[in-house]
């Protein structure tokens, strides 16, 4: 068998793989605690990842949301491995391709491979701010320092420290109140970095696909990136972001239907493009 063939086949494993995570082991989340979910999220998962201010994340604050909190360390522990299996399984697909003379697809390998520290970086984010709001930095139980003047953590202060501190010392406490700003701020970056690369293998997709004649199975792939693309534009609309992550999924079913059709074809006709007008 070619080597363009097991890049296929490997296609197929990493497919089955890509499945299980989502189907398998992350399951159903608990309900939610005492807030919702920023207006038109219903997927915890997304809420958080495309939070855009602390009130974004109030679902998640309290012992009523203690659950749904656990549920999402434990998706978080095997999202370390899922980035290995859906960023694998696409540069799988784009090595076949560019195993059969199709040079530009090692641009999708690329684009493929990069997602995985990308995501793994969003994870991390994601474990801060989860590590944080399960035991916040400040409390009362915190005691401040001696120096009046210090800089620290407005929820460390009792009441009244501000009386006689400097207004410069109260002005910064005011930015330092918490972390989850910041955080937040991190996560937007990491976030939007690793479904642009999703979007541009996508896109990626969908023009070397098309280029090959199966424009029919370019459609998907196209619909997918523009999807993403509608999210950014939205602001990370609630109900858009939803709706994007429903059309990812015949999109990234794409990847296994183009591997069995590439594998039907001759090696004979390696480096002509394959079924013309045809899916």
């Amino acid at each position: 068998m070619t080597s363009s063939r097991w890049a296929f086949v490997a296609t197929l494993v990493l497919t089955v793989a890509t499945l299980a995570f989502p189907l398998a082991l992350f399951g159903s989340p608990p309900d939610l605690g005492s807030a919702p979910m920023a207006e038109g999220f219903k997927t915890p998962i997304l809420a958080l990842e495309f939070a855009e201010k602390t009130e974004d994340l109030d679902f998640l604050q309290g012992d009523e949301a203690a659950a749904l909190r656990a549920w999402l360390v434990e998706v978080q522990f095997l999202d370390w491995f899922f980035p290995l299996a859906y960023a694998g399984m696409a540069a799988a697909f784009f090595l076949g391709m560019a195993l059969r003379g199709r040079f530009l697809a090692v641009i999708g390998v690329g684009l493929a491979l990069a997602t995985i520290p990308a995501d793994w970086q969003e994870n991390a984010t994601i474990n801060s701010i989860l590590a944080e709001i399960e035991a916040p930095v400040c409390g009362p139980e915190i005691e401040p320092p001696d120096g009046r003047d210090d800089v620290v953590l407005r929820d460390c202060l009792p009441d009244g420290y501000f009386d006689e501190a400097s207004s410069e010392a109260e002005l910064v406490s005011y930015a330092l109140d918490s972390f989850l700003p910041v955080r937040i701020e991190m996560l937007r970056i990491d976030t939007w970095v690793k479904w642009g690369l999703i979007a541009a293998y996508a896109a990626w997709m969908a023009a070397m696909l098309w280029m090959d004649g199966r424009r029919i199975l370019a459609v998907p792939a196209g619909v997918g990136a523009l999807s993403l693309l509608a999210t950014f534009v939205s602001g990370s609309n609630g109900h858009v972001a939803e709706l994007m992550s429903i059309l990812l999924i015949p999109m990234m079913l794409t990847f296994p239907i183009a591997a069995v059709m590439y594998l039907r074809d001759k090696p004979a006709e390696t480096g002509t493009p394959q079924g013309e007008g045809s899916a």
